[in-house]
């Protein structure tokens, strides 16, 4: 019979393509908050608008990149089968927003297919994500030039000169903020040309970095809006910086450019000083401000002894507003004009209940810092004038 001369083969084993886990869905959606901002909302590179899954044992790790950020982050998950997956970012967001809280969804991914499944008691959600092979690797990070900042410390120090930076393109070192180490202490620039911002925060103990560094302020943004507590570390090398802090890690390109030199256009003889306060000052600008030119912005300090009056005109529609407030002055008559979003953003990044103001003449730039500094840090801030409309 023909069947005598048939070899018989073992049936193998398909190898295991699955990959299954529980987790709380608050936990999960905390997770996918710290490390979502290094999405691109837009790519041409669509992989990029995935999260990176990666269990290993009861250890979820969830990546987000765009190439010059990466954000990793890692949560404790009941893992029942190993694996990887890129998972598509917004659907799932959308999906784990829209779960109870605290319920326990489970997750099976056939990672041949890319089919994601997810169920709860209620329901079944299925998504497709992609393979793991064309989702970019992380940057190698080495280097051992590190400092240690506290949460609460990392985050006054990004919301106080973030907002200065500029978004011109073809200034690319002015769209970061520059890092550099003097000792012990730690001081952060940013500027945009129209305004300047420089920290200098003391750190007892403690050597600050040992480069000049200027780190993108979208980097320091995602770091700011995803610390919560407890200490950050804070290293960098030659081309990028890594900041660690609760069971998450940022890596970011540094901006390799010249910064400009800013101690030059900080002026060192405004001996004319206005004390004000801070909070009324803001309100009244704003209020002001409403009549200004809309192209401008501009707003007019008049400041005599112990008064200022801010006034604002706009000449293409008729409006005009003034206020006149109490301040310390003790000099001759000065009238300056400002942007008045720039004195603005200004005040409101300090945190002082008074602030001075240094003048020297209608055509140089002015001085904003703490009436009183605290002990650890010296702020000062800078505005350039604007040409007064006669």
């Amino acid at each position: 019979m023909f069947w005598r001369n048939l070899r018989f083969f073992p049936i193998s084993t398909p190898e295991e393509t699955t990959m299954k886990f529980t987790v709380n869905s608050t936990e999960l959606q905390r997770a996918l908050n710290k490390v979502g901002g290094a999405i691109p909302s837009k790519s041409t590179i669509p992989i990029l608008e995935s999260f990176l899954f990666d269990l290993v044992n009861d250890v979820l790790t969830i990546t987000a990149t765009d190439l010059d950020v990466s954000l990793t982050t890692s949560i404790q998950v009941k893992g029942l089968e190993d694996g990887r997956i890129a998972v598509p970012a917004k659907r799932l967001v959308d999906t784990v927003r829209s779960l109870p809280p605290d319920v326990s969804p489970d997750f099976a991914i056939d990672t041949t297919t890319n089919k994601i499944k997810i169920s709860t008691n209620s329901g079944e959600y299925t998504l497709t994500g992609e393979s793991t092979k064309e989702f970019p690797s992380l940057p190698q990070f080495t280097g051992s030039d590190a400092i240690r900042l506290d949460a609460t410390l990392m985050k006054r120090l990004v919301h106080r000169t973030a907002f200065a930076v500029s978004t011109d393109e073809l200034r690319p070192a002015m769209m970061g903020i520059l890092l550099q180490g003097k000792g012990s202490e730690l001081r952060a620039v940013a500027t945009d040309g129209h305004r300047l911002v420089q920290i200098d925060q003391r750190l007892p103990g403690v050597d600050a970095l040992k480069r000049d560094v200027i780190v993108p302020a979208r980097a320091f943004h995602l770091v700011a809006r995803s610390l919560e507590s407890g200490v950050c570390v804070i290293a960098v090398n030659n081309t990028h910086i890594k900041v660690a802090f609760d069971s998450t890690q940022l890596i970011s390109r540094l901006i390799d450019e010249k910064y400009p030199n800013y101690d030059s256009v900080i002026p060192l003889d405004n001996d004319k000083v206005m004390t004000i306060d801070r909070e009324s000052t803001v309100t009244s600008l704003r209020r002001v401000a409403l009549y200004a030119s809309a192209t401008t912005h501009q707003v007019r300090f008049e400041i005599k002894k112990s008064t200022v009056t801010i006034s604002a005109q706009d000449i293409d529609f008729g409006g005009e507003a003034r206020e006149t407030m109490p301040c310390s002055y003790d000099h001759d008559t000065l009238e300056i004009g400002f942007n008045s979003n720039y004195v603005v953003d200004i005040l409101t990044h300090l945190e002082s209940e008074k602030v001075v103001f240094k003048f020297s003449s209608p055509t140089r730039a002015g001085i904003v810092a703490p009436a009183e500094q605290k002990e650890d840090e010296t702020v000062i801030m800078l505005v350039m004038p604007v040409r007064l409309n006669t």
